[in-house]
């Protein structure tokens, strides 16, 4: 392993066309992957994808927490723009529990106020903190890392992480002010970075705020793409190492062993 994905999503219908030839490109850019659920179907299938291609992948087991609300927001009558799978929480961790030695890490799992119904709607707020708790509980448990996922809802996310006193934390994508990427730099979790950082500002900011010693590397894929349009694949790390080592004003190769290095750490990997 010379490169590390933190997080993807190679279960999406975007991969089904030519998944071989993402995979065949890790391969060839010694790239490895943590491959992501967010529910009951796809953390089967990303368990799957995992004996299929066990030199890339490894597995994270999650619970999207809009997929967590899949009950509550049907009979809401609320619709989004993706299919939500109903599943039975409980059961669904369960299952995770009894699979634990399958993956890595518990993720990604939190929270998510980016739709208006949920913005407006206390109870389900609430709903997905209950949730939110209870699945960072079991990854407690089970002495797993948790992936977060956090949009327009990183206070709430962050002061539940404090009060759960998760030690073993990567923030996702993190997309919050710089008051609260210090917060997360304080509490010594992680931020893992995207290929999207070559046109965005942000995470150029978050690079420069955050230690070494606290950055990993992802790519969200198919999403977050260092190019307008473009499907984004794990092989996009080394976009991600070449910024990084830029901002930082480090060698490269510096920057991809320290962040292995992280990797090896937090998650218990060779």
């Amino acid at each position: 392993m010379k490169y590390i994905d933190v997080h993807a999503h190679l279960e999406s219908d975007r991969f089904k066309a030519d998944l071989d030839k993402v995979i065949d490109r890790c391969r060839e850019n010694s790239v490895s992957v943590i491959n992501s659920g967010v529910n009951s179907s796809t953390n089967r299938e990303v368990l799957e994808m995992k004996k299929k291609y066990p030199d890339i992948l490894m597995v994270s087991f999650g619970l999207y927490p809009i997929d967590a609300l899949a009950k509550e927001l049907e009979a809401h009558g609320e619709a989004f723009p993706r299919d939500i799978e109903n599943f039975d929480v409980d059961k669904e961790l369960e299952w995770i529990k009894g699979n634990s030695d399958e993956c890595v890490a518990i993720g990604e799992i939190g929270l998510d106020y980016s739709f208006e119904e949920i913005r407006n709607s206390e109870a389900l707020r609430e709903r997905q903190k209950v949730v939110f708790r209870k699945i960072l509980n079991l990854a407690k448990e089970i002495d797993k890392p948790v992936v977060i996922h956090s949009r327009k809802a990183e206070k709430d996310a962050i002061e539940i992480l404090e009060e759960e006193k998760m030690k073993k934390v990567v923030m996702h994508c993190f997309s919050g002010k710089k008051s609260l990427i210090k917060r997360c730099i304080d509490n010594g979790w992680f931020l893992s970075i995207p290929p999207v950082i070559t046109r965005l500002e942000h995470f150029k900011m978050v690079v420069e705020m955050t230690s070494i010693e606290q950055l990993l590397t992802e790519t969200d894929s198919p999403y977050l793409s260092p190019v307008v349009v473009e499907r984004n694949e794990p092989s996009n790390v080394l976009v991600t190492i070449k910024e990084i080592a830029r901002i930082k004003g480090i060698d490269e190769e510096e920057v991809r062993e320290k962040l292995v290095e992280n990797v090896k750490k937090l998650f218990k990997i060779d």
